[in-house]
């Protein structure tokens, strides 16, 4: 067998922190032969999800043929609703709005928005991800439960216990 000339085709050089072991002709070794235990995408997950699809367009589609919209009168210009709500997405904004209108306008959002975009900086811990609640997460994972249980209290008092000119009201009276 003819050995081959490296040192022209890969030259040395100082500067490189790697390189080439050994060049060796032959058929190169089978490692980590085994059968695998995957399926192919197609037409395995697609066609389950096409039919879950499918079931869930059918019970939305049946939803809306047995239940009616809950819609109001007509909008007249002359005679405005009181009081006029957001939608109930926007309830909590509003709600926070009703306090003062730059603290729950602009500062709060502000603060939310500026928290969630320094979220990937700030928590860099690898341990418990893919865990649902894992204990070394506790704080994020409280914080996100604290901020939906305000925004989804604020989102009721806006809904329910309030009524013209934007006082509180009770509901059941």
């Amino acid at each position: 067998m003819r050995e081959v000339n490296t040192k022209h085709v890969f030259p040395q050089d100082p500067n490189k922190t790697y390189g080439l072991m050994e060049l060796m002709k032959g058929t190169k070794p089978t490692v980590g032969l085994q059968p695998d235990d995957m399926v192919f995408t197609w037409p395995h997950l697609l066609i389950r999800e096409l039919v879950l699809f499918a079931i869930v367009v059918a019970g939305l589609l049946v939803a809306a043929f047995l239940f009616d919209a809950p819609l109001e009168e007509i909008a007249n210009p002359n005679h405005p609703p009181n009081p006029a709500k957001a939608p109930w997405y926007f309830l909590g904004l509003q709600e926070l709005v009703s306090y003062s209108a730059f603290v729950g306008g602009v500062l709060i959002p502000t603060l939310i928005v500026i928290g969630l975009m320094l979220i990937p900086f700030i928590d860099r811990k690898k341990i418990g991800i893919g865990k649902w609640f894992a204990k070394e997460r506790a704080l994020a994972n409280g914080l996100f439960l604290t901020f939906l249980l305000v925004m989804g209290a604020l989102i009721i008092l806006g809904t329910y216990f309030r009524g013209a000119n934007w006082s509180f009201v009770v509901p059941w009276e």
